[in-house]
């Protein structure tokens, strides 16, 4: 197992402060870096589900325009860097270390409960990161909610919105409204919005936001169109409408009928900043999205017997996953790896997966992380609906060598942090950073 970062210390420290929205201190904060963010121009993702592959997938496109490209998501899988990207590559472990010494500098003796979050600090360090590299245009993923996340200090002149949910209610409303008017909180006077569908409920706010902020707003179904024509393990092909453009025949490795409305968003994020002074190649356009790598996102690991590893960690990225699972393989059964946090909708995920499939076995296991569930409620909750044989295996690693040995097909879900373990330990790097 490889040593951490000291210098990760500090920062993963700083995560005992808990979840604090506002935009103060990470507005000081980037002050003393010499304000990095107003130095390129930046577009915006927010929503509950698709903002990393939408993301992922703009840089892409992006970057094979030939633009220097920064790209900034959460959470990471194995390495912290992963967050941080510049044209497809995770910042060094040096830099990273070396931004966070700059950052301990700068708070000096401040008191200590007047130090920023965790995500406050990364976002500052990525942000700082971006314009030491000279990057050309920022894709930046929002971390939760909009209004009062630390991305939303960008001056963005793009907005895009994925598919909203009911996620984090604790904190951004327990409405499709409520939580509509904190990712709407993203949009800026006069900027372009590219949403997807959404719940007639969440469409009005945004609707009533972007026209508050005399901004331009454009919908998936409305105003642009995808339209699948074929699909395999390998990945699917579609064709984009959006008045006269046209795009036949553009692939994308993304699995999914989702990853279709995602894959749409990115390809009306692209066109859009081509009226932004732009110019997004046709080539870069087919290129980059066909390049795009996006880990546990419907990713199968194995073929024959299949393993695929997904991160849906909310009933809306289960329902998703499930229709995935039908739709590429119609005629497989398979058995579930599952973890899943605390403060997630735990019940009904597990009431969809146990619902929404033809489970032959599922196990429970236990992320590492501090707020993973125990695996014996979960498994109590299971037998209870008396679908599948449920089975507790606490350790990950001893999880995935009951699955190789197994021979059925099997798909690992519940948690990004359960994908990112096993990932680490498909690669032998178990929690490096």
């Amino acid at each position: 197992m490889k040593k951490r970062l000291p210098e990760l210390d500090f920062l993963f420290s700083l995560t005992d402060f808990g979840i604090k929205l506002g935009l103060d201190k990470t507005r000081s904060l980037l002050e003393r870096f010499g304000n990095p963010h107003l130095l390129y121009p930046s577009v915006l993702v927010a929503g509950t589900n698709g903002k990393g592959s939408v993301g992922r997938t703009l840089a892409g496109i992006l970057f094979a325009s030939g633009y220097k490209v920064g790209l900034y998501t959460s959470p990471h899988l194995i390495y912290i860097g992963e967050r941080i990207v510049f044209n497809g590559k995770a910042i060094s472990e040096k830099a990273l270390a070396s931004k966070i010494r700059d950052l301990q500098k700068m708070l000096g003796s401040q008191p200590y409960h007047m130090y920023p979050t965790f995500f406050e600090a990364l976002t500052a360090i990525a942000f700082s990161f971006f314009a030491d590299a000279g990057v050309e245009i920022l894709v930046c993923e929002v971390g939760m909610g909009g209004r009062f996340d630390a991305t939303n200090v960008l001056p963005s002149s793009l907005e895009i919105i994925t598919s909203i949910g009911l996620e984090h209610t604790q904190f951004l409303g327990k409405t499709y409204a409520e939580i509509a008017s904190e990712k709407a909180g993203i949009i800026k006077p006069g900027s372009t919005v590219i949403s997807a569908s959404q719940h007639s409920d969440a469409m009005r706010v945004i609707r009533n936001k972007t026209r508050d902020k005399k901004a331009k707003l454009y919908i998936y179904k409305r105003d642009f169109d995808a339209r699948g024509k074929t699909l395999s393990v390998d990945g699917q092909e579609f064709d984009f409408f959006w008045n006269s453009k046209m795009y036949c025949s553009l692939k994308t490795p993304l699995l999914g009928n989702h990853q279709i409305e995602n894959m749409a968003l990115a390809v009306s994020a692209a066109i859009s900043l081509g009226k932004k002074g732009f110019d997004v190649t046709r080539e870069g356009l087919y290129g980059g999205m066909e390049s795009v790598f996006w880990p546990c996102r419907f990713q199968i690991l194995k073929k024959d017997p299949f393993i695929v590893i997904d991160g849906a960690h909310n009933p809306d990225g289960i329902k998703t996953l499930s229709a995935t699972l039908r739709e590429v393989f119609p005629c497989r059964k398979f058995c579930f790896l599952v973890g899943i946090l605390k403060d997630k909708d735990w019940r009904k995920m597990l009431n969809l997966l146990l619902t929404g499939n033809n489970v032959d076995e599922i196990v429970f296991t236990k992320p590492d992380n501090e707020r993973a569930l125990d695996p014996a409620l979960l498994a109590d909750h299971a037998r209870a609906k008396k679908r599948g044989y449920a089975r507790i295996i606490p350790s990950p690693r001893k999880a995935m060598e009951y699955l190789k040995r197994n021979g059925k097909d099997w798909c690992i879900c519940g948690s990004l942090y359960l994908c990112g373990d096993i990932l680490g330990i498909l690669k032998g790097k178990e929690h490096t950073a």
